[in-house]
């Protein structure tokens, strides 16, 4: 899905490919020579594995990223990533995740990567709704989670079940 990295006043979100898939499995160090930024430890602790795991195609044609890493600008350093994929149902769902290394956190990546992924997913797809699920005890995911736009839909279980349309969104970022 995602082709090109996407800019943001301080990102810039590269799309998981091939061969950064291939960089991610063989270790921080080939990562980072792939990606062109430093692949701090905290980050590559929690997320490097999943960028590794990226593997959802049959040959690199088939290939579609559904996940992009978040490199500062400035800094040259992941911050974190973005997954985004579609729903085993109803058509026309997407459901998106984030994290940030924990270094990194309270300074606003989150929504600001999250943000560029949703704004693209509205434009660029035929996506209607964008699902996301976080722990009830996560407050800083449902924090961000209300920034972006999203509606709390569910509370089964432990889980919380947020939703975005494309106009929520829209009558966020007014």
């Amino acid at each position: 899905m995602l082709s090109q990295p996407l800019l943001t006043p301080r990102l810039q979100l590269i799309p998981v490919t091939p061969p950064l898939v291939r960089a991610a499995q063989n270790g921080p160090a080939a990562f980072a020579r792939v990606i062109g930024a430093d692949a701090p430890e905290d980050w590559c602790r929690g997320s490097l594995a999943l960028v590794a795991n990226t593997l959802a195609f049959s040959g690199e044609q088939a290939f579609a990223a559904t996940r992009a890493v978040a490199v500062h600008r400035d800094e040259g350093a992941v911050v974190g990533d973005v997954r985004f994929e579609a729903c085993p149902h109803p058509l026309g769902e997407m459901e998106i995740g984030y994290s940030v290394a924990p270094s990194r956190r309270r300074q606003g990546y989150a929504v600001e990567a999250t943000g560029a992924i949703l704004d693209w997913l509205f434009a660029e797809s035929e996506v209607e709704t964008i699902v996301a699920g976080c722990h009830r005890a996560n407050v800083a995911s449902v924090r961000t989670l209300r920034r972006l736009g999203f509606w709390l839909d569910s509370t089964p279980a432990s889980t919380f079940w947020w939703v975005l349309t494309k106009p929520l969104r829209s009558a966020t970022r007014a």
